[in-house]
């Protein structure tokens, strides 16, 4: 892969958008000695930030600056595609790459190649649940160093520390993570990243979950699945490459060839359903337990109870492909299936001082999964309280309230009692419908109406898109 980084005649750099991990690219730009200025292009910057940066060298301007002298710039995949630094720059034929193409340029001045080790893991969904599976999976030999939006873990023989919160899952994040790498007490033997957007290539594997529910960036020009797929050929050329198989008619569309050669797929039949399929693993779910299939060899997996394993399928499937393509040991690989509980937040039942709650709070969440949550409460025959909303201040992408209203209209008889979470959710708070100011408030709420009702009748559901 072609290096801009490595090349003499770059020097002057403009980093867009400081938002979403542009502060830390600049700021690495400039320790490897680079002129960089750093463009606010949504005029988020504090007073505050702008001054840090400009002691340390770094110029910051606002909205835009002119490309006159740069030799480089560096535009997020989801920045409107008519900015008019971007227009100027193809006009001045002055390259273009994305921050995801900057991060893994970056890394490859440090020893970050000495780790054998390192997996991207970007998609729609079950992004967080594949690369914590993976990494339980590589610990169980080696020390795992795992970024996801649940905070950076060290993962050692199958348990996890939680060492850092608050990094976001934009790809500017790893260097921050490489960062507090260097700075621990352990040898990390292998890394595991969940990047939104696609993969910066730093890694030996990359692995796109699915691309279902896709969904418009760059101001409505294009789709997010293109610039997951796009960003696989900043891999270099000896990466593995583990597809979910929705994405080969992403491929064709685009006309993308990948230089990779070691690319595998993976497809999920349900309920022992039968179809015709190039993927070379092949899961099949029935009730609480699936069979991987590769070739002519099939695994055996009986998963634990206490939460909605169907909704961890895609997880499953792109975990165990990516674990056997880096030869992780089969019973490694069952046995961190088979103990899997469900992640915290992510569609997981569990009881506290006996009242039954069915949790699937997280920045991932949409009104798919509302749905499936209340249809699995409906069937445990029990009343329904549900807390559904949003914290809007921790995530990127709200739910959208015209969402929410249309769940309410077709779904509001079957809830028993419900709380809205969120100040965009307020309007809809009328005649028996509760309102909370927060995730915390509405639990509070849901808990003293069960109380209320009695335990052993009702099942709490908590939808709220916030970080856990």
């Amino acid at each position: 892969m072609y290096c801009h980084l490595t090349d003499p005649a770059i020097r002057n750099i403009a980093v867009l958008d400081m938002t979403h991990g542009g502060v830390i690219i600049a700021r690495k730009l400039k320790e490897l000695e680079f002129n960089v200025t750093g463009v606010d292009v949504y005029g988020t910057l504090s007073m505050e930030q702008c001054r840090s940066l400009e002691a340390d060298v770094i110029t910051v301007v606002n909205k835009s600056c002119t490309i006159e002298n740069l030799d480089l710039v560096i535009s997020p995949v989801h920045l409107y595609p008519d900015h008019v630094m971007l227009e100027q720059a193809k006009k001045k034929q002055v390259p273009i790459i994305s921050h995801h193409r900057a991060v893994g340029e970056i890394l490859s001045f440090t020893d970050v190649g000495e780790c054998p080790l390192i997996i991207e893991v970007t998609g729609t969904k079950a992004k967080t649940s594949t690369a914590s599976l993976l990494a339980d999976m590589i610990s169980r030999k080696l020390t795992v160093l795992l970024h996801t939006s649940r905070g950076l873990e060290l993962w050692e023989d199958g348990v996890c520390q939680l060492i850092h919160k608050g990094l976001s899952i934009a790809p500017g994040s790893i260097l921050q993570v490489m960062d507090i790498a260097g700075s621990l007490d352990k040898k990390i033997e292998a890394y595991v990243f969940e990047i939104s957007l696609g993969v910066t290539g730093c890694g030996s594997v990359g692995v796109i979950t699915t691309l279902d529910m896709d969904y418009m960036i760059a101001g409505k020009t294009s789709m997010a699945s293109e610039a997951k797929v796009k960003s696989l050929l900043n891999c270099p050329e000896n990466a593995l490459i583990v597809l979910n198989e929705n994405c080969r008619k992403v491929f064709k569309q685009l006309n993308i060839p990948l230089a990779s050669e070691n690319i595998s797929t993976f497809n999920i039949l349900e309920n022992g359903e039968s179809a015709t399929s190039d993927a070379d693993y092949c899961l099949n779910m029935s009730k609480n337990s699936f069979s991987i299939t590769c070739g002519e060899e099939q695994i055996e997996f009986h998963l634990a109870e206490g939460y909605d394993a169907k909704s961890y399928m895609t997880a499953f499937a792109a975990c165990s492909a990516a674990a056997f393509e880096i030869s992780i040991p089969p019973e490694n690989v069952k046995e961190t299936i088979q103990q899997f509980r469900g992640l915290q937040g992510r569609m997981q039942e569990r009881e506290e001082e006996g009242l039954k709650i069915l949790d699937n709070s997280n920045s991932g969440m949409d009104i798919a999964s509302v749905e499936k949550v209340l249809d699995l409460c409906l069937k445990r025959k029990q009343k329904v309280i549900m807390v559904l909303g949003e914290e809007a201040a921790q995530v990127c992408e709200g739910l959208p309230p015209e969402s929410v209203s249309d769940f309410l209209g077709s779904r509001l008889e079957d809830i028993d009692e419900l709380i809205l979470v969120g100040e965009r959710m307020k309007p809809m708070a009328t005649g028996n419908i509760h309102y909370a100011e927060s995730f915390d408030l509405g639990k509070t709420c849901a808990v003293e109406l069960s109380r209320k009702k009695g335990n052993t009748e009702v099942i709490i559901a908590l939808c709220v898109k916030c970080f856990r």
